[in-house]
């Protein structure tokens, strides 16, 4: 099998936008669906909603979905300026859709490490895929600036 088709998609880079956004909203969905089944969802005042959950393990679980979350939606607007900036400096294909594969890769690392972990390994993993997809989109801002001065 030959991932050369894959790697030489076009658009695959502004795809990826979407694809992340929504990835960013998993753990907010799972969260919530958590919350309801434990104390009951409030839409009226859903901001207090996470403190209203009792059982600790419950809580600590609730608490990491928000956390990926939150990170996610932190990190989104570095992914979209990497990936726009990219395109508009028409970095080569092959490296948009590598640094893609491999953002949306760590990212899905990243959130399951964070809603999984229960040890100090865990979590370094976590901070490891953390750094790594982090890593990703600097260099491609790196690339894009690079692009444009050549």
């Amino acid at each position: 099998m030959s991932f050369s088709p894959l790697f030489e998609h076009p658009g695959l880079a502004l795809y990826s936008i979407p694809a992340f956004w929504a990835l960013v909203y998993f753990p907010a969905i799972l969260k919530n669906a958590t919350i309801g089944r434990s104390v009951g969802y409030d839409n009226v005042s859903p901001r207090g909603n996470v403190a209203r959950v009792r059982d600790p393990d419950t809580a600590a679980l609730v608490k990491r979905m928000e956390g990926a979350h939150l990170n996610g939606l932190e990190t989104l607007p570095l992914w979209i300026a990497a990936v726009l900036a990219g395109t508009v400096a028409r970095v080569d294909t092959c490296t948009m859709n590598v640094s893609t594969i491999a953002f949306i890769g760590l990212r899905t690392l990243y959130i399951y490490c964070y809603l999984t972990q229960k040890t100090q390994l865990q979590s370094a993993l976590r901070t490891l895929a953390w750094l790594g997809s982090t890593g990703v989109a600097l260099r491609l801002l790196v690339k894009a600036a690079g692009a444009l001065s050549s």
